[in-house]
C-alpha cells in the first residue's frame, strides 16, 4: 500500500507537469491508450470469451462515470495545488459510502451517518467558504467526486455476476474510447519527451492499482487502508519540490478529518 500511494502521488505530479504544456484531455486520452497496451497481457491470457457479460448496459454507465471523473481530475489537478487536490480527492470515498447507504440498502447506523458527517465537515474545512474565493478549480473536484463514487458502486453490482478482469478491461476500454473526443477537440501534436512522460503517468497509474490489490490480497483492508492515505504526504512533498506550492494549515486538518473518518469506515468494514 506504501509502494500504491508513492506510485499514485508520482503520477499526479507528472500530470500537474505535462499539463504545462498539454491539455489535461489530451493527457487523460493517452495516457488509456497506454494502459490498453499495458492490459493486452489480460486479454491474451484470460481470451475473449471471458468479456461476455449480460450487463454491457452496466459497464458503459461505468465507463461514462469514470471517463468524467478521470478527466475532471486530470484537469483538477492542472488547476490546484497537489495537497489540496489530493485532500480534496478523498471525499470521493465519503461520497462512495454515502451512494452505498442510499442505494445500495447497506447499514445506515447513526454512527455511520455521524463519522460521514463529520468526514464532510472536513471538507468544507479545507475549503474554507467565506474566508477565501472558491476557485473554479476546486468546484471541479467537488461537483464531479459523484463520478468516481458512482463507478465504485457500480463495480460492486458488476462483482457479483462479472469477472475482475472483464470488468477492468471494460472499464479501460472504456475510458479509452470515450476520451477520444473531448481530447481531439484540444489536440496537439505531443513530441517525444511528452510521450514518454504520458508513458510514465500510465505505468504509475497501473502500478499503483496493482499493488492496492495485492495490499488488499495481502492484509486486512482495515489494517492497509490508512497507509494509502500517505499520498498525501507525498503529494505535498512532490508540490513542494517541483512547483513550489505550500499547503496552508487548514487542508492538513481538514484532510486528518476525512482520513479519521474513512479510517473508521474501514475499520467497521473489516470488522464486518
Amino acid at each position: 500500500m506504501l509502494l500504491s500511494s508513492i506510485c499514485a502521488a508520482a503520477m499526479h505530479a507528472l500530470v500537474k507537469f505535462v499539463a504545462f504544456e498539454l491539455h489535461p484531455f489530451q493527457i487523460f486520452c493517452i495516457r488509456q491508450w497506454f494502459a490498453v497496451i499495458l492490459l493486452m497481457p489480460i486479454f491474451i491470457n484470460i481470451g475473449f470469451g471471458t468479456l461476455k457479460s449480460e450487463k454491457i448496459g452496466l459497464h458503459m454507465a461505468r465507463g461514462v462515470t469514470m471517463t468524467v471523473g478521470g478527466m475532471s481530475w486530470f484537469w483538477a489537478l492542472s488547476l490546484v495545488p497537489l495537497a489540496k487536490v489530493t485532500a480534496l480527492n478523498l471525499s470521493a470515498a465519503l461520497f462512495t459510502v454515502l451512494g452505498a447507504i442510499l442505494f445500495l440498502k447497506e447499514s445506515s447506523e447513526w454512527r455511520r451517518w455521524m463519522v460521514l458527517i463529520f468526514g464532510f465537515i472536513g471538507v468544507i474545512v479545507i475549503i474554507q467558504p467565506g474566508s477565501e474565493v472558491i476557485s473554479f478549480g476546486v468546484i471541479l473536484i467537488i461537483s464531479t467526486r459523484l463520478f468516481p463514487a458512482t463507478s465504485r458502486i457500480i463495480s460492486k453490482v458488476l462483482s457479483q455476476t462479472d469477472r475482475t478482469p472483464t470488468i477492468v478491461v471494460y472499464g479501460a476500454l472504456g475510458m479509452a474510447i470515450l476520451s477520444l473526443l473531448p481530447a481531439l477537440i484540444v489536440w496537439q501534436a505531443p513530441d517525444l519527451r511528452q510521450l514518454l512522460f504520458i508513458g510514465l503517468i500510465a505505468f504509475f497509474g497501473t502500478l499503483s492499482q496493482l499493488a492496492m490489490v495485492q495490499a488488499y490480497k495481502a492484509g486486512d483492508m482495515g489494517a492497509v487502508e490508512p497507509i494509502h492515505f500517505i499520498r498525501l504526504i507525498w503529494a505535498a512533498l512532490f508540490g513542494f519540490i517541483i512547483f513550489g506550492e505550500v499547503p496552508g494549515i487548514w487542508v492538513w486538518i481538514g484532510a486528518v478529518m476525512i482520513i479519521i473518518a474513512l479510517s473508521y469506515l474501514a475499520k467497521g468494514e473489516a470488522r464486518k
